[in-house]
């Protein structure tokens, strides 16, 4: 796939699939100028309908020297929410996840974005761009708020790998351990692997065959975190299979909007309340702000080759852009150099024992 390159000072180029989310090109464009506004090192490709791309393109933002800072590449097909997440190695292998995840593959982009069908954008990192050497399984990492800390807590996997074995498990948290030190900027983060208890003897075999390869590692191990552990901030990584990751991530989605609406509707009850509202407003904000997923914009992929992003579906525009920000933390914090280290010493400390 040949890209021009337009004289600019960008130096870390994304490729955007503009066509996946559920509000379609017009927020995902509006988010694309948020984030080329806040960040002079980015250069976006669009990936998408360039007929559409160019009717939202004037409604955006985008022009002048934010324009100069991308380039459209043109797909024929989109990904629908139907679809099955294979469907882009054969029937859509045109679509708008395909040909972005292609731009990565080929060098044109570090990496890529996309608010569009999630199984989708697993097949297409993992199958078109490849796995990172030593990596058995590309997993999901996620990041939750913590009581005690400026930083959230990285969870992972939450989706991408259903059966697990400790050896993946254990690697989903040194994979973690470099997002959290890389993106978040933890120094030294505390891993842990989730469990029902603790003590070490708790939990099922794969967990603690998981806790007990993490245990000969090199890192801050703190051993078992159990589920209350995700909020209070006594580990800065936590690891589980994606089974129950996602659980974790979808109760707690689903628990803070429900917290939002029942807040939400006791302090509309009567007038009182509604006085009370007011003067407890700025401290509301930035409570719901905490539990607010677009502020962290999308999930990466770790473990693949180049930066994967995936975003809800749902995404405003605020979420498009801090999607984007991470895949160009991701890249320009050499994060899957890091990884790959990481695995390296993984499988030598195995050998030792």
């Amino acid at each position: 796939m040949a890209v021009s390159v337009h004289n600019s000072p960008a130096t870390c180029r994304i490729a955007l699939d503009v066509m996946g989310g559920d509000h379609g090109p017009k927020v995902i464009l509006l988010g694309a100028a948020l984030a080329l506004r806040a960040m002079p090192e980015l250069f976006l490709l669009f990936v998408g309908n360039k007929s559409e791309i160019e009717t939202h393109i004037e409604h955006s933002g985008l022009n002048g020297e934010l324009l100069a800072r991308t380039e459209i590449v043109p797909s024929a097909s989109v990904v629908d929410m139907d679809d099955k997440a294979t469907c882009v190695l054969k029937e859509k292998k045109d679509s708008s996840a395909r040909q972005a995840a292609e731009c990565v593959r080929g060098g044109e982009a570090v990496g890529w974005v996309t608010m569009g069908h999630t199984g989708a954008a697993m097949v297409a990192s993992m199958k078109v761009i490849g796995r990172l050497r030593g990596v058995a399984r590309p997993c999901l990492a996620t990041v939750f708020p913590n009581l005690q800390k400026g930083t959230p807590t990285v969870i992972l996997d939450v989706g991408a790998n259903v059966d697990c074995k400790p050896e993946h498990i254990a690697q989903f948290a040194l994979m973690g351990g470099v997002y959290a030190e890389e993106v978040l900027g933890v120094h030294r983060p505390k891993i842990g692997v989730l469990s029902v208890g603790e003590e070490d003897a708790k939990g099922s075999g794969l967990t603690r065959n998981a806790a007990a390869s993490l245990r000969a590692m090199n890192i801050n191990f703190g051993g078992n975190a159990e589920g209350r552990d995700i909020w209070k901030g006594d580990f800065d990584v936590i690891a589980c299979d994606g089974f129950v990751g996602n659980v974790v991530l979808k109760s707690s989605e689903a628990l803070a909007e429900a917290i939002r609406h029942g807040l939400k509707e006791s302090i509309e009850s009567n007038m009182l309340s509604r006085m009370g509202g007011l003067l407890v407003r700025p401290s509301m904000r930035r409570f719901y702000k905490s539990l607010d997923y677009t502020e962290y914009g999308g999930a990466p992929l770790l473990g693949v080759k180049g930066i994967s992003i995936i975003g809800h579906g749902r995404s405003n525009d605020r979420a498009v852009a801090n999607a984007i920000r991470a895949a160009v933390l991701g890249a320009t914090h050499n994060i899957n150099d890091r990884i790959q280290a990481r695995m390296r010493h993984l499988v030598e400390v195995a050998h030792e024992t």
